[in-house]
């Protein structure tokens, strides 16, 4: 059985997946950092929301992904990171240069640090929309990146280094990309919190393209794969998709919520709220054979049990 009994970094820790995941490692026995963003508030985001016990043991190094020397105080003993060099969703009016700046160089300290240090695993956390538009549903790790929006051509720049710095030092790492993760704690700003807090105070629900199909995941299904991809060897070098390998329409998914909530709201089509950089993208489903094959993992939640749970929180979090 693996030895959780180390020391490991989260980057980008205020991520909602990051919390659950620290969470999970304080609990296995890690010693758990997390590196966020500095503020002048010191504000530390949603590990705030972890039981009091959990939050305790963390801890938390406020710093910047572009300074390399916070980077290398950050992974000095350290055996395991997870780096979130991403953000929760990317806005339309996100500003492109920070968020270049945010992944590209902050995922090139991060690379040099691991390899000075001589971490013994970086997990690098990319997103599905690597993918671009696909022929071939579901979409396996072999389906070439295609970048339909500068922010998405960033994240492929971000995978590529860590694929160089594998090729050329071997440094331990795997790419994971992730599909439509959701579950508690989310930012109320993507599709499912947005679709149960109006189904919970709205007479109507405004969405964009519901006819677009995704792949949506639980945050804890998400979890137990990330956790593999460390307790299992073989991983390293490898791509890895994480999704429930299941697509859904957002129209049959409000549907579904609604249903779950017993709204009887009704749903109307809103064209200001078509993500743009998602470019029309008719379907992105997750091909999970390999995750299964090589980590053997698989989802255990179900759509309908991820959603209850998530509509459990928003009703405590809206105190409704």
């Amino acid at each position: 059985m693996y030895e959780w009994r180390k020391n490991v970094l989260i980057t980008g820790a205020t991520h909602f997946l990051a919390v659950n995941l620290a969470e999970r490692l304080v609990k296995l026995g890690a010693n758990v950092r997390a590196f966020i963003r500095y503020d002048y508030y010191n504000d530390i985001g949603l590990l705030d929301k972890l039981p009091i016990y959990v939050k305790n043991k963390i801890q938390v190094i406020h710093g910047s992904l572009t300074n390399p020397e916070a980077i290398d105080y950050a992974v000095k003993d350290t055996d395991i990171v997870f780096h979130f060099g991403m953000i929760d969703m990317v806005p339309s009016d996100t500003n492109a240069r920070e968020y270049l700046e945010t992944t590209v160089i902050g995922t090139f300290n991060m690379l040099n640090s691991a390899r000075k240090y001589k971490v013994k695993k970086l997990v690098h956390i990319s997103t599905a929309e690597v993918y671009g538009k696909v022929k071939n549903i579901p979409t396996d790790e072999e389906c070439p990146l295609k970048a339909l929006s500068p922010y998405v051509s960033i994240d492929i720049s971000a995978e590529k280094l860590v694929e160089g710095y594998y090729s050329a030092f071997r440094l331990p790492v795997t790419i994971v990309r992730l599909f439509n993760v959701y579950g508690p704690m989310q930012s109320k700003n993507a599709i499912i919190p947005t679709i149960i807090i109006q189904g919970l105070i709205e007479p109507e629900l405004l969405l964009g393209d519901m006819h677009a199909i995704r792949d949506f995941i639980y945050v804890d299904d998400v979890v137990t794969g990330l956790i593999k991809i460390v307790e299992i060897p073989e991983s390293t070098g490898e791509v890895i998709n994480l999704g429930s390998g299941q697509g859904i329409s957002i129209g049959e998914l409000s549907d579904k919520i609604i249903k779950l909530i017993g709204s009887d709201a009704k749903v109307t089509f809103d064209a200001t709220r078509v993500r743009l950089q998602d470019h029309h993208i008719g379907q992105l489903v997750a091909d999970i054979t390999k995750a299964k094959n090589l980590l053997g993992w698989k989802p255990e939640v179900s759509l309908d049990n991820g959603l209850e749970q998530t509509i459990k929180f928003f009703r405590i979090y809206l105190n409704i």
